[in-house]
């Protein structure tokens, strides 16, 4: 009797003792996430991010995905945007600016994101973006570590 009440109890207390590792995070076809934060404790070994796009639009008309960045890095990435790198890439050359991302995709799809947290400073700044062409100008968040 006394595990069945102290179940609950430990549940709560896991809850609180361990942290969240893992988050979600959608677009849909109005081109905006609908966080514009995500917090990642510092001791994640990874921190995991579901995307949705939650549109109708496929990849080619408004496909959307999930980049992260230093904030300092922003220019740099976005200048090296290019369609004919197609949506496979992310519109993106491999580059050590971007510290993770996921495909672009369309409406009604869903991606992953794993984010190696070595590659994150406590109180460093980030950012995360969608490299849809022209998306990010609107697109974009901002990812802290605490």
């Amino acid at each position: 009797m006394l595990r069945i009440l102290l179940l609950p109890v430990l549940y709560v207390l896991s809850s609180i003792c361990f942290a969240a590792c893992e988050t979600n995070l959608s677009a849909a076809d109005n081109m905006m996430f609908d966080k514009r934060k995500i917090s990642v404790d510092s001791s994640c070994e990874k921190f995991v991010i579901n995307f949705e796009h939650t549109g109708k639009m496929p990849i080619a008309a408004g496909g959307h995905n999930v980049v992260i960045i230093k904030t300092e890095d922003f220019n740099t990435v976005v200048k090296k945007i290019d369609m004919k790198l197609g949506a496979e890439a992310g519109f993106l050359p491999e580059t050590p600016e971007v510290l993770a991302k996921t495909a672009i995709i369309g409406g009604g799809s869903q991606a992953t994101l794993s984010l190696d947290t070595s590659k994150l400073e406590k109180g460093g700044s980030y950012q995360f973006i969608c490299s849809f062409p022209g998306h990010y100008a609107v697109m974009r968040g901002t990812l802290e570590v605490s």
